[in-house]
């Protein structure tokens, strides 16, 4: 969390000879930043420095650190009167389309959304060597390999006692009812390979002709071509009642296996079979195998054969999947991507001027490809295509002579914001090739790029930020809860202009701060009343009464009054005993300046963990209001307040508004271009963590600095944390969270169709 010390700087030449400055250089790293990131790295695994913030408290709803969503929505709801909510909705909109952008970061790798398969195929692996390259060996039809009888009869013994997990149990099943075709027969088939090269101890000639298109099927090349399924391809094809269960995008990949299940039925010969020879529990194809052997077969039972189709599973995914962005993988049984709901949540939850989808280093063009490939399966599978008007994805028939809003705009997090990983002895991290491997300095790197976000939309001068994998639908229901957080930072961010606009015309007018020390000013009085209803009651009354002389006649607002609203509101500092109250107001026009960030929060559950609001304190001794990350955190306070049954109420930010421009002055006839924010001065170095993971079932750290804590803190911005609903808050870390998920499940039913709508 600090910055290593003038003590400690001169350690950092100890380092330097451990990191190859040419392998650096060849992954485009800038070798000075990552020398940095290194040295801290061994200064914390040593201790010699500490990366963890000391927590005072929790925030809540009870102490002002957080509000609720009943006041919130009590608070908003008497805003307007009724007879203006029309206007107000329409004044929403028109920020949205001209003010307001998204940000979608979705530089994350899938490598950590599949390390619970990652794990077990590990696990597996070490415990089986024979196993290792075998998903290799099988797709390039290199049968020769044998075990003799003991080495067969120690595997199914370490199969019959390895331990597994419920969910790990029921993957095989569950791809079965969620990937395409082609997937399922491969992982069958090398399922069926596994068997038979631990009953047998071989694969012969025979089966090979099996296989002979399956090394296609799960050809890394052929993965951005394949992986979305369009259920409109399928809509010529009638149902019958007894096929209704069927997914209709299960006949699209026929095609791709015909040859290979003709084959199949070919060898099997079921039609001159009775019907109570083919229920034997067994694989088909071990039966004959096995009579022909001269060799003593091994049984495999349930357990046995249960660890060998999870393993086939994870092998298959990890093989297709592992090695692309998350934003790719399919999570729908209807091959949806993250990336496809992402364009469906937008099209209808809450339009804005722009999106902008921040993606890994040297994959801009594969997205923008891949946004421009989706189109027409949007198209075809909106539930109302008149939803597309003025959008980038409405066809050409339906645009009108105006501009286009929506447009989705990609930037890639570059190596220039990225670092490498480390073993957690402090040394580089290299893969089986020993290079070095690059990863993403964490999501705080994208507050370089917010330059280029307001080059790319001049007009922007707010930022919605929502993660790739928080998939909440599209549905009314959630496009009136979402539209609430949005229209609180809206109105928040009215008033809180109003009120810098009169503070900056005093401070700039010698004659009105040699006159007075107050604003008279009625308006501003009442936008802080307005404000003062989010704070306590108490506080509140006794700072608008000091707005008012004995006979109830308004006096003017002083700096203290605004402080005391303001200053309980954002969490801002003490004042200071000034000498002058110019100096007071103009310690307030500071804190004024300070950009806006609204939070949306979650109340936690029992079984939460994970990191939220809190108050911190920092090493210069002042306590501010921070949304932590739990590896931030000691030992102690996690487990104090971020543990399962933890004293902190709320957790992990859902969404977060962001202002980009202050002092627009929107309130005028003539509207100012505003003051662009000075974004690198809330690169703060002092809230820099160490991360640890896993990566290919190998421990690793590296060096990270999270967006929600740098844009989250009252020391830097005027933050304020709001309760949302627990609907908003639906986010996908494994692989089990999106499977046999579809689009209903997943809100899309008012937008997109889906499979039950497709059959009538």
């Amino acid at each position: 969390m600090q910055v290593e010390s003038d003590k400690t700087s001169k350690k950092k030449s100890n380092h330097n000879c451990s990191l190859n400055k040419e392998m650096i250089n060849e992954n485009n790293l800038d070798f000075h930043k990552i020398n940095i990131h290194h040295s801290r790295i061994i200064q914390a695994l040593k201790n010699e420095i500490n990366t963890t913030i000391p927590i005072m408290g929790a925030c809540t709803t009870n102490n002002g650190g957080i509000i609720s969503w009943k006041l919130v929505t009590r608070v908003l709801s008497t805003t307007f009167h009724s007879s203006l909510r029309k206007f107000q909705k329409n004044s929403m909109r028109y920020w949205r389309e001209n003010y307001l952008l998204t940000c979608i970061p979705a530089a994350g790798a899938a490598s950590r959304f599949f390390s619970e398969l990652q794990k077990f195929t590990l696990t597996i692996e070490t415990k089986i060597p024979e196993f290792k390259n075998s998903l290799d060996l099988f797709l390039n039809h290199n049968f020769k390999a044998k075990l003799s009888l003991e080495n067969r009869k120690q595997i199914q013994s370490i199969l019959a006692n390895v331990k597994i997990t419920t969910e790990m149990s029921s993957l095989y099943e569950g791809i079965h009812e969620q990937e395409k075709d082609n997937i399922k027969a491969c992982i069958e088939q090398f399922y069926n390979f596994l068997s038979q090269f631990i009953v047998l101890g071989k694969t012969d000639e025979k089966f090979i002709s099996k296989y002979e298109n399956l090394k296609n099927l799960c050809d890394m090349e052929n993965i951005k071509k394949d992986y979305i399924k369009s259920i409109s391809q399928s809509e010529s094809n009638v149902r019958t009642p007894w096929d209704y269960n069927k997914n209709l995008t299960k006949i699209k990949n026929q095609d791709n296996i015909t040859n290979f299940k003709t084959a199949f039925s070919k060898n099997k010969n079921f039609s001159n079979s009775h019907w109570m020879e083919r229920i034997s529990a067994q694989s088909l194809f071990l039966n004959k195998e096995t009579a022909a052997s001269n060799d003593p077969s091994i049984y495999l039972g349930t357990q046995e054969k249960t660890i060998l189709k999870t393993y086939a599973a994870c092998c298959v995914l990890l093989q297709k999947y592992a090695h692309l962005p998350k934003a790719l993988v399919p999570t729908t049984t209807e091959g949806d991507s993250f990336l496809m709901l992402k364009l469906a949540e937008q099209i209808g939850l809450l339009p804005s001027l722009g999106n902008i989808l921040v993606v890994p280093a040297f994959m801009k063009s594969e997205f923008e490809n891949e946004i421009e490939r989706l189109k027409p399966i949007l198209q075809e599978n909106i539930s109302d295509i008149f939803a597309l008007r003025n959008s980038p994805f409405a066809p050409k028939w339906l645009k009108e002579n105006r501009k286009v809003n929506g447009e989705w705009v990609v930037f890639e997090q570059g190596r220039n914001l990225s670092t490498i990983r480390f073993n957690m002895d402090g040394t580089p991290y290299t893969d089986d090739n020993g290079k070095y491997v690059p990863v993403s300095a964490g999501h705080g790197e994208l507050i370089h790029l917010f330059d280029e976000f307001t080059k790319q939309f001049p007009e922007a001068e707010c930022l919605h930020i929502r993660n790739i994998d928080n998939v909440i639908g599209s549905s009314l229901d959630r496009t009136a809860e979402l539209n609430i957080p949005a229209e609180f930072f809206k109105i928040m961010r009215d008033c809180i202009e109003y009120l810098r606009a009169q503070v900056e015309d005093y401070l700039f007018n010698e004659q009105k701060k040699k006159s007075d020390s107050r604003l008279h000013n009625e308006t501003a009085f009442q936008v802080l009343s307005y404000l003062a209803h989010f704070i306590d009651e108490s506080i509140a009354n006794e700072a608008l009464e000091a707005c008012f002389d004995a006979q109830s006649t308004f006096i003017g607002l002083a700096h203290q009054s605004l402080y005391k609203v303001l200053g309980n509101l954002f969490h801002w500092q003490p004042l200071e005993n000034h000498s002058s109250d110019l100096e007071a107001w103009e310690q307030t026009m500071q804190w004024l300046d300070n950009p806006i960030s609204v939070f949306g929060v979650v109340r936690k559950e029992v079984a939460d963990v994970g990191g939220g609001p809190v108050f911190a304190a920092l090493p210069d001794g002042t306590t501010i209001k921070l949304c932590l990350e739990m590896p931030h955190a000691n030992e102690e306070d996690a487990s104090e307040y971020f543990g399962p049954r933890g004293n902190a109420t709320h957790f992990n930010p859902v969404l977060a508004f962001f202002e980009l421009k202050t002092h627009t002055r929107a309130f005028e006839n003539t509207r100012s271009v505003g003051k662009k924010v000075e974004f690198s001065k809330l690169f703060d170095e002092r809230f820099w963590l160490l991360s640890k993971r896993e990566y290919k079932g190998t421990p690793v750290c590296y060096h990270e600095t999270v967006l929600h804590e740098l844009i989250g803190n009252s020391a830097t911005t005027n933050l304020v944390f709001i309760e949302v609903p627990r609907t908003l808050f639906r986010p996908h870390k494994s692989f089990f969270d999106s499977l046999g998920n579809d689009r209903r499940t997943y809100g899309f039913d008012e937008t997109l169709a889906t499979t039950e709508t497709r059959n009538f």
